[in-house]
């Protein structure tokens, strides 16, 4: 073989191994392919490209969820409750959730919501008390006392009125722009609830331990929001990492007027 055929032959083998062995080099008869990058302490050993979020809630003082001590069916329903009833515990009208999660994140089977949700009204009271759903989630609120309910609400994220029905019938209503939208009953004036419309799937509900986690969320920087119906919102940036896990706690101050004109009286 000559030293120009073999210099020829050197070329025509160098053509062709270059697009496999260096990507940025584009054919016109391949798409590029695609390289993935892997960052340090991505907790790459755990072979999840996907990382994970937990904590746990604290919240400075309990609700104390006082309902009437009269009812207009005196002899229907649960009995009246007071403080100790699960309605006040604090931690169930907390939502944890994300903000920033990309769209392509919504489509995912991770943390994402039925399309459907469910409120019952159930001894003079809405179960649950707080309700989160994301955005075009529609909720069921049957009627499961023996007396007529209604429900409805005003607010701008959503205002509906189902009018009267009684025990047995269930009637839903299509939650599509995200925002907190309070539920009451016209019927009992101390039925109230709250459904938390959220533009992410990515949200969780802390148990009785406080204790909460999102996961399945992809890498990336996002938001995390702690959210109470009686307190401002608490927002935290985190960094999400492939396999990784990050803990973050939170403590939602929740004030009673006492408090409140206390700390009016320490500003002046």
């Amino acid at each position: 073989m000559s030293r120009d055929s073999l210099t020829t032959s050197t070329w025509r083998t160098l053509a062709v191994a270059l697009p496999l062995t260096l990507p940025f080099v584009a054919r016109p008869d391949r798409p590029a392919p695609v390289v993935p990058v892997v960052l340090e302490g991505q907790g790459h050993a755990e072979g999840r490209s996907e990382g994970r979020i937990e904590g746990r809630i604290r919240v400075g003082r309990a609700l104390d969820q006082r309902r009437p001590r009269f009812r207009i069916y005196s002899d229907a329903g649960a009995p009246a409750v007071g403080p100790g009833d699960a309605e006040a515990n604090a931690l169930a009208s907390v939502v944890v959730y994300l903000e920033g999660l990309p769209r392509s994140a919504h489509a995912s089977s991770h943390g994402a919501a039925p399309s459907a949700a469910r409120m019952e009204q159930k001894g003079e009271r809405f179960t649950p008390r707080v309700l989160p759903v994301v955005a075009g989630t529609s909720v069921a609120f049957p009627n499961t006392d023996p007396i007529f309910h209604n429900v409805f609400s005003l607010s701008g994220a959503k205002a509906f009125d189902l009018g009267r029905y009684p025990r047995g019938e269930s009637r839903s209503v299509r939650f599509d722009k995200p925002g907190v939208v309070q539920v009451f009953c016209h019927i009992h004036s101390d039925m109230r609830a709250v459904v938390l419309v959220l533009d992410s799937p990515a949200f969780a509900v802390p148990g009785d331990d406080g204790r909460y986690a999102l996961d399945g969320v992809p890498p990336g920087e996002y938001v995390l929001v702690a959210w109470h119906e009686r307190a401002q919102p608490i927002r935290r940036k985190v960094r999400v990492t492939a396999g990784g896990t990050v803990v973050e706690d939170v403590d939602i101050p929740i004030l009673d007027a006492q408090e409140r004109a206390a700390v009016a009286g320490a500003r002046d």
